[in-house]
């Protein structure tokens, strides 16, 4: 199954949830899409123009770059501006073992990710849609899961979150009692 079925069934699932025909599992209007990592280019392509679509057709319909709310939300973590990012990591890294610094920023990123997401979403209400795309580019920081389970029941429109993966839960593999995962509520369509 390729890009056109895939697309066109989560099409089909969107408009339903925003007309109220449709109602997506467990009631929650999240939708993960998981695709092959070597159609990153194409996926990105193929949900803009779904965004596009959905707009064509009245609907609100935004595409949000993760990799734009990940810098937000490290700059917020470390006090600075994001032109300053690049620096303050650096000197970071010098002073703190890789492992360790990653640590830390996992910890605390996906609160600050999170906050800059809710206020960019604030005015989106039930009937508009947000594709966030660049999940992949987060990982090991940030998985789809934890993303979602902080989202849920902080913003009004449906969400779609595409992310590469070569099997269904590669990167949703944290454990339930896990903090940063285990979240698997909504809609999941897999790469067939």
């Amino acid at each position: 199954m390729g890009w056109h079925e895939v697309v066109q069934e989560l099409e089909k699932k969107l408009k339903g949830t925003l007309q109220g025909t449709y109602r997506p599992l467990d009631n929650v209007a999240f939708f993960r899409v998981q695709y092959p990592p070597a159609e990153e280019r194409e996926a990105l392509r193929q949900f803009r123009l779904l965004a596009e679509r959905l707009q064509h057709h009245g609907w609100e319909a935004t595409c949000i770059s993760l990799l734009e709310i990940f810098q937000q939300g490290i700059a917020a973590l470390l006090n600075c501006q994001i032109s300053e990012l690049g620096e303050r990591l650096r000197i970071l890294e010098q002073e703190h073992e890789r492992t360790e610094l990653q640590g830390r920023i996992s910890e605390y990123l996906p609160g600050e990710m999170v906050k800059a997401l809710v206020e960019r979403l604030q005015g989106m209400t039930r009937e508009s849609v947000a594709i966030l795309l660049r999940m992949g580019a987060l990982y090991p920081f940030l998985r789809p899961s934890s993303l979602l389970a902080k989202l849920e029941g902080r913003v009004a429109c449906a969400i779609v979150l595409p992310y590469p993966g070569t099997t269904l839960g590669a990167l949703l593999d944290a454990t339930p009692a896990d903090p940063r995962g285990g979240y698997y509520r909504g809609e999941m369509r897999p790469w067939r």
